[in-house]
């Protein structure tokens, strides 16, 4: 079986988006899972939305035609900091228990 190099760097460059969002995600001091119960909570962690976000991202540049493993890395670190300081104003908390 062949593997093409660009499969290689697709690869490559997904991996090096998810792990420079964790690390920035890490100095930013984002909790990595978020609070018990998960499934109703809605604090922002590095496994969700951060790593989820930089995998989309990460897709949409590919798609777009830009390959490359610097890109994957900005992205990796513009998610991060996305999630730590953006992300709420743009989608806030639901507000819970009103009718």
């Amino acid at each position: 079986m062949i593997i093409h190099a660009n499969v290689i760097l697709t690869i490559l460059s997904y991996l090096l988006a998810l792990v420079s969002a964790m690390i920035v995600g890490l100095v930013l001091r984002i909790p990595i899972l978020p609070e018990r119960p998960m499934r109703q909570s809605w604090t922002i962690s590095i496994i969700f939305p951060t790593l989820v976000l930089a995998l989309g991202f990460t897709a949409i540049s590919f798609k777009l035609g830009h390959q490359s493993m610097i890109i994957a890395v900005v992205i990796g670190v513009l998610t991060a900091v996305f999630s730590k300081y953006l992300l709420e104003r743009i989608l806030p908390k639901p507000q819970m228990g009103e009718s």
